[in-house]
């Protein structure tokens, strides 16, 4: 089980990585975008009518990546105080409760998102570029399964780290 656990958090951390750099990409994309909009309605007093298009595309990517991200490090909005007053086996419940309730969150995104992408796709596209919507829409499933992954591993110990020693200062 050790071994499981190791290699699902490296595994963990890989994606992480990869999620995070992908955000920071698009995130710069959305500036540089934005930036070249406002640069060219000063310059030739009209704007270009796909940055909005593309921003959004942009966004709910970094958007939806991001949020699967935040899981794995418990940044999504919480109760600390009644979590921090219980004992360890009753964090320990609900570590389990907090994971089962953000699985059923994650089959809701990731099956409903899949339907409404291909649906979405199949039928309509962006009205300046002619982007299939299903590359907007197909962020919430990914970002589902992000969501899924991290979650499962802040539910679970990490055998990498070892237990926090207790320092007492003196005086």
């Amino acid at each position: 089980m050790k071994t499981f656990l190791i290699g699902y958090h490296t595994f963990l951390d890989w994606l992480e990585r990869a999620s995070l750099i992908f955000a920071m990409v698009l995130t710069a994309l959305l500036f540089l975008n934005t930036a070249s909009g406002i640069v060219a309605d000063r310059i030739t007093g009209n704007s270009l009518v796909w940055v909005e298009e593309l921003n959004n595309l942009f966004f709910a990517w970094a958007v939806f990546v991001g949020a699967g991200v935040i899981a794995r490090h418990g940044g999504h909005i919480g109760v600390d105080m009644v979590y921090e007053l219980l004992g360890p086996r009753m964090k320990t419940v609900f570590r389990i409760i907090y994971m089962v309730m953000a699985l059923i969150i994650v089959w809701v995104m990731v099956f409903y998102g899949v339907k409404m992408a291909l649906f979405v796709g199949k039928y309509q596209t962006s009205l300046y570029l002619d982007i299939s919507l299903f590359y907007y829409y197909f962020s919430i499933p990914v970002g589902g399964a992000l969501l899924g992954f991290f979650s499962i591993g802040a539910a679970l110990p990490d055998p990498r780290n070892a237990p926090p020693v207790m320092q007492f200062s003196g005086g």
